[in-house]
């Protein structure tokens, strides 16, 4: 009997061993090639652990990452020393610290960032896509900010926070732009470093549906730019770091309330009948 209580309750427990996706692209409205949308950087699946799924990608000691404009002419590119995305466990992976609680962070970065002498705006793009037991509203305990910001002269970094279940590959053309009730919320920061705690919520698609399960995508965004000037504008790096944040317990019945607290009344009175009055009670039957 044991073992079946224990098959019976391994089926019902949630799997967690699952594969999620993380995938990140860039899009500057400038660029020479523009017309063909975004561009992707890198996606990684597998199992949510301290090494899986990540997109890390960082500089030659020669050279930054240089995105966008004309690749014949640097000076009209946006440069990056490194742009880092993952989907880790709540207490974090082998590059950051998670936020805690019972679900995976999901965390967005980049730093050392310039932006061209012409000036500009680009759009960087982080999606993570995944399955998990979700409620029709999702609360989403999010960190953002920046962790460094040179001399301004113009420039911001936005925030964007957006959920969807759509064939699409992210939620949301640009930031602004998002499907009905699946943005989040969003910052912006023109100084820092500075850090913000807050909770935001937004509708996911497909809850009832797939159930127990729903499949979802949450997307985080940079739009990161500014005027230009005579030489390019470096040393600026932001954050994006999110959970889901399960609604609160529904309170159960206190002991001895309801129907447990009458039953525990009733079988003291008869043991206490049963000790005043002896043998007069009879015996009750043994179960075979």
């Amino acid at each position: 009997m044991l073992k079946r209580l224990l098959l019976a309750a391994t089926m019902l427990a949630p799997a967690y061993a699952r594969a999620d996706t993380v995938s990140m692209w860039y899009f500057d409205p400038n660029a020479v090639n523009a017309s063909q949308g975004l561009q992707l950087l890198g996606t990684s699946t597998g199992p949510v652990t301290t090494t899986s799924p990540i997109v890390h990608l960082i500089n030659s000691q020669q050279a930054p990452l240089l995105l966008g404009g004309n690749p014949a002419d640097p000076s009209t590119q946006f440069g990056f020393a490194q742009i880092f995305a993952a989907v880790m466990p709540p207490t974090g992976n082998i590059f950051s610290g998670g936020l805690g609680g019972p679900y995976p962070t999901f965390e967005f970065g980049f730093n050392d960032g310039f932006v061209p002498v012409g000036g500009g705006t680009i759009y960087l793009y982080a999606t993570w896509t995944g399955t998990l037991a979700l409620t029709p509203i999702e609360a989403m305990r999010t960190l953002w900010g920046t962790s460094e910001f040179a001399n301004n002269q113009g420039k911001t970094i936005t925030t964007q926070i957006l959920a969807c279940n759509t064939p699409n590959p992210f939620c949301g053309p640009f930031v602004g732009g998002f499907t009905p009730d699946g943005f989040a919320g969003q910052g912006q920061f023109t100084s820092g470093p500075v850090s913000e705690n807050i909770t935001l919520s937004a509708v996911i698609p497909g809850v009832g549906i797939e159930s127990p399960l729903t499949a979802f995508k949450i997307s985080e965004v940079f739009a990161f730019g500014g005027p230009g000037v005579p030489t390019a504008q470096g040393d600026f790096g932001a954050f994006i770091l999110t959970t889901l944040n399960p609604p609160a317990p529904v309170p159960g019945p206190e002991i001895g309330s309801g129907l447990p607290g009458v039953l525990t009344l009733l079988l003291g009175g008869l043991l206490w009948y049963r000790r005043s009055f002896g043998n007069w009670f009879p015996t009750l039957p043994r179960l075979a």
